[in-house]
């Protein structure tokens, strides 16, 4: 089966190093500052945290993130800290320096954290450079980070697929999980279950959209062999795909058996029987100020990843 992937790769790597105007001028370390300023918060209590937005929500409108911000921010309030937002609007090439914004909230009192999500492996250099604990939702390998357990979302919706009869299944997900090695896996996990997946059902947006998922799901369907079971991720593109199937008069369950992605705080209407992979950010959020705590009593910290639950039928 290894040749069968080899060249199926939609990642692409490129580094913000080589376009930034500003490369080599090194990021301002904030604990320096703090240090300078004589100003020494006391305890957990009375911290200042900046949940560090990493990408321009205007280009990545997901609900998830809006929900997590406000997660975070309540969270860490009621654990008696300062919560200052501060969301990315530079290009992605800028972004290998911290946010002018954040060396000006320095020099007014000292910033105790980072709290970041929706980060470059870029952005997680300035962190670490700044002299601040910090911690990250995808934030590359870093061990201080978390991230969703998307090997277990897979496993478990083609575990799913197998438990509802279903021989054949497809999936439809971002790009970035679509490497060669993963599609191995994918094949390795479906082949144990006694599923087989052919790979042109395996869809891989670039951007997880709506309209994405309509155009994944209508080109799905116009293949002549057909998978008798579907996981999409993540919702945004889970909601075209659902308009794909009714516009196309998909029965489900008996023409397709359906598990798509949703996050608990932000619900959308399916008017057909389905499964869910289900995430909530209350508990990523908590997992996130947890890691910052640790970081602060200097507690060897191992990467965490979420798991994404299952819901049967609702």
């Amino acid at each position: 089966m290894g040749a069968r992937y080899k060249n199926f790769q939609f990642m692409e790597s490129v580094s913000p190093n080589n376009t930034s105007p500003l490369a080599g001028i090194m990021p301002v370390n904030l604990s320096a500052m703090a240090d300078a300023g004589g100003v020494v918060a006391g305890g957990a209590a009375g911290r200042r945290v900046v949940i560090y937005v990493g990408a321009d929500p205007k280009r990545d409108p997901s609900m998830f993130y809006l929900n997590l911000l406000w997660a975070l921010m309540a969270q860490g309030q009621a654990r008696g800290w300062e919560m200052v937002p501060m969301v990315e609007l530079r290009p992605q090439s800028m972004t290998v320096l911290p946010p002018p914004e954040l060396a000006r909230l320095a020099a007014q009192r000292p910033v105790d954290g980072i709290v970041g999500f929706m980060v470059f492996e870029s952005v997680t250099q300035w962190m670490d450079e700044s002299g601040v604990p910090w911690t990250a939702l995808l934030g590359g390998k870093r061990d201080n980070c978390v991230d969703l357990d998307y090997d277990g979302m897979i496993r478990t919706g083609l575990a799913r697929l197998a438990e509802l009869g279903c021989k054949t299944a497809g999936l439809i997900i971002p790009a970035m999980h679509t490497g060669a090695k993963r599609l191995e896996w994918i094949d390795a996990e479906a082949e144990r279950l006694g599923l087989t997946i052919n790979y042109e059902w395996i869809l891989a947006t670039r951007e997880s959209q709506e309209l994405s998922g309509y155009t994944d799901m209508s080109a799905l369907w116009a293949l002549k062999h057909r998978p008798e079971g579907l996981l999409v991720f993540p919702d945004r593109t889970a909601r075209g795909v659902v308009s794909a199937i009714l516009e196309k008069q998909i029965r489900v369950p008996e023409d397709l058996k359906l598990i798509l992605h949703r996050n608990a705080e932000s619900p959308y209407m399916v008017p057909m029987p389905c499964d869910w992979m289900e995430v909530r950010v209350g508990e990523i959020a908590k997992t996130l100020l947890d890691g910052l705590e640790g970081e602060w009593a200097g507690v060897s910290q191992k990467r965490r990843s979420y798991p994404l639950r299952l819901i049967k039928g609702s």
